[in-house]
């Protein structure tokens, strides 16, 4: 018998993997915010920084796919009778939504050019 998406561990690892990329895309924030542009090494940036670049660049990949899959976990009445499981999931997919809403934004296009070009 296959279990069906969102049930079990992989609600749990779904929201895992959703807030792991929403940290660093807002670790990716507040080092922006906190830096003087002109200190910041444009083509190799330091250690510190590589998890921003990985998120900024790359983040909206995992964010996305996290999200298709979270969304029929999210609209099964058998995940919503798990209360703490199905708010884990609810908080993690509206958190991944958010921040793909700001990747969009001019100030999300800012630090993606920023980190990444």
């Amino acid at each position: 018998m296959r279990r069906k998406i969102g049930t079990g561990r992989g609600t749990w690892i779904l929201s895992a993997v959703q807030l792991l990329v929403v940290a660093m895309y807002g670790y990716a924030a507040v080092a922006y915010l906190t830096t003087e542009a002109e200190y910041f090494p444009e083509q190799s940036p330091p250690g510190w920084a590589w998890p921003a670049v990985i998120a900024v660049g790359i983040g909206f990949v995992p964010a996305l796919l996290c999200l298709m899959l979270a969304l029929p976990g999210l609209t099964s009445p058998e995940l919503r009778r798990d209360r703490p499981r199905w708010t884990g999931l609810l908080v993690a997919s509206v958190l991944s939504g958010l921040m793909l809403l700001v990747m969009v934004t001019p100030a999300g296009w800012e630090l993606f050019d920023w980190y990444v070009s």
